[in-house]
């Protein structure tokens, strides 16, 4: 089920307050500019097909809101989020302190989200397996995966040293 790049921001905007589809679109920016109709409508239209969003008429207007389903969606997207966010400092800030040297630099701070968006692709892809994996009940890929990733992280690590802090 792919519901394309702007149903975790769609589903969150709602979640805010019930509006049309042209109202979504002017909240929905993408690099600055409005999202256009010709990606609105389908996306809506997937949304609810999923069972996530319905609307209601408002005059000639489709006013769209959350099903409990989409409810539950985004309430358990902010927990997920959150508990990113909060693994993400405790794992740094609990092993080499790397987070609290480079967030005191403006120009660190800027390398650092840099090199979070190149890998936050990667990452989720690998907690997606990781969670696949897991309600298999194949949690022996799982340490397999995890060691082969600290043997590549390990290798880069020793061909970078001067560069890298570890």
């Amino acid at each position: 089920m792919n519901l394309g790049e702007y149903s975790d921001s769609a589903l969150f905007i709602l979640s805010l307050k019930p509006m049309s589809g042209y109202e979504l679109s002017r909240k929905l920016k993408w690099d600055g500019s409005m999202v256009s109709g010709g990606t609105i409508r389908p996306l809506l239209k997937s949304l609810e097909y999923h069972g996530f969003i319905r609307y209601e008429m408002r005059g000639r207007a489709k006013v769209y809101h959350l099903t409990s389903k989409g409810e539950k969606y985004v309430s358990n997207l902010r927990l997920f989020r959150e508990n990113i966010r909060e693994r993400m400092l405790a794992v740094s800030m609990g092993r080499d302190l790397l987070f609290p040297d480079v967030l005191a630099s403006i120009e660190d701070t800027t390398i650092l989200n840099e090199a979070i968006d190149k890998m936050a692709a990667v990452i989720i892809r690998q907690v997606k397996v990781a969670f696949v994996l897991r309600k298999a009940g194949n949690t022996e890929a799982i340490d397999r995966m995890i060691s082969n990733l600290n043997d590549v992280i390990k290798e880069i690590l020793s061909a970078e040293k001067p560069k890298i802090k570890q």
